[in-house]
């Protein structure tokens, strides 16, 4: 990545920085720099209202920003790196929450594979509601096992192909 400073005729500095970095070693922010940077309790309302709704206005308007200004004020946060910055982060951090991990789905093929899951099952008989656990089936197990080999490549087949005699290539192209 290229440092983000301007030098002092104006030009964008071409030096590299460290990853994760927006300024190389010359153009260290300042304390001043660094607070501009950091991001205000409305700008922060702004970000997590415009999660919510993705419309820029809204959110500024419920970040409590004033409604004549709402839209310029919404179209400007949306442009400045820390908002975007901080809205990638809590999207990424929401991503996580919902989204299983591979190591999550080979947890749980293996506990039910091992028959350590269980159904939870529900209903209503004549005497009131009913509420009981199943092990999961040999057919379930089965299929946990055979997802769970495939994900290891343990399953391969082999076929034994036996050629006699060389190969001959045709060329009948005129």
């Amino acid at each position: 990545m290229r440092c983000q400073a301007k030098k002092n005729n104006g030009e964008q500095c071409s030096r590299e920085t460290k990853e994760g970095e927006k300024y190389c070693w010359q153009h260290q922010p300042n304390e001043k720099q660094k607070m501009r940077n950091k991001l205000t309790e409305k700008q922060k309302a702004f970000a997590d209202e415009y999660i919510i709704s993705l419309n820029a206005t809204e959110a500024a308007k419920k970040a409590g920003y004033k409604e004549k200004s709402a839209y310029a004020i919404g179209h400007e946060n949306l442009k400045k790196p820390e908002v975007q910055g901080y809205i990638e982060k809590r999207l990424k951090e929401k991503e996580e929450e919902r989204i299983a991990t591979q190591d999550e789905v080979l947890e749980y093929l293996t506990k039910v594979m091992r028959g350590e899951e269980a159904d939870i099952l529900s209903g209503v008989a004549e005497y009131g509601p009913v509420v009981e656990e199943v092990q999961a089936g040999l057919n379930e197990r089965t299929k946990a096992a055979k997802l769970l080999g495939k994900r290891y490549a343990m399953f391969k087949d082999v076929q034994d192909v036996n050629l006699d005699g060389g190969v001959q290539i045709i060329d009948d192209v005129e």
